[in-house]
């Protein structure tokens, strides 16, 4: 259907509109599916680092500084394909991602009023890093 020769800059590209726009529709839905995935397995990794805080909060069990910085990277990847989809004026669905932030400040929370009703608890750093 097209050619593989190189495209000079003074030549135009002949698409079709319709198949422009079928393109176009393509390429969005995949990159919703991939943000889809993304969320997904940020939301387990959400999950897994926050048990380890809180057994670090409650039992003193250190956690890896590798998770927080793994967590770290893929919420900015996360953070940064989000961004990108709204530059490109793909529509965002509902907006997932907030999930994100209420979890870890209402965690922090809950870990504030524990550590400050019991003395024997306390706030573990990488908690407050994060």
């Amino acid at each position: 259907m097209f050619s593989d020769k190189p495209i000079k800059e003074t030549e135009d590209i002949n698409i079709p509109p319709h198949r422009l726009a079928q393109i176009c529709r393509r390429y969005e839905n995949e990159l919703l599916q991939m943000k889809d995935w993304m969320f997904w397995f940020l939301m387990l990794w959400t999950f897994v680092i926050l048990l380890m805080e809180w057994s670090e909060f409650l039992f003193a069990l250190a956690v890896p500084h590798a998770m927080q910085a793994g967590y770290v990277v893929l919420l900015g990847g996360y953070i940064a394909h989000k961004e990108v989809l709204r530059w490109m004026g793909v529509a965002p669905r509902a907006r997932k991602g907030e999930l994100f932030v209420y979890i870890w400040w209402g965690t922090l929370l809950a870990m504030f009023i524990a550590s400050y009703t019991n003395k024997n608890w306390n706030v573990p750093e990488s908690m407050t890093c994060l």
